[in-house]
């Protein structure tokens, strides 16, 4: 069986026990897959995350999302916002990386979602000047 490739494998900055769970759940998929490159997202928020991933894949491009099913699906809903604003790529092919989420970490992640989904209007991010 020919193992699955991805071009980017992208990981949420994290610390401590959540580190660890995502560095685990990344050796795997390494073993499983032909990753080309690894991304460290290190945005102070899952939007400026999805916006500097915007600036590095393209058309084409498989990216494998290592994080848990609510913060996959605030990005996928960020991504869905940034194509139609032009900040992300169309036809980058996006796939959840699925790690286990436990209970008090999946309340916490629901409270967090709804936080930012009732709070966004539109992009807040405003590219710097070099």
């Amino acid at each position: 069986m020919e193992k699955k490739r991805l071009d980017y494998l992208a990981i949420p900055n994290s610390s401590g026990k959540l580190g660890k769970d995502r560095k685990k759940k990344a050796v795997e998929e390494i073993h499983n897959r032909i990753v080309d490159k690894i991304i460290i997202l290190k945005g102070k928020d899952s939007e400026e995350d999805i916006l500097y991933l915007g600036k590095i894949v393209q058309k084409g491009d498989r990216v494998g999302i290592d994080t848990f099913p609510l913060h996959y699906k605030e990005y996928t809903e960020i991504i869905e916002q940034a194509k139609k604003e032009k900040k992300f790529p169309k036809g980058v092919k996006v796939e959840h990386v699925y790690i286990d989420q436990p209970l008090n970490r999946f309340i916490y992640g629901v409270l967090g979602w709804l936080e930012e989904k009732f709070s966004r209007k539109k992009l807040d991010y405003k590219k710097k000047d070099k």
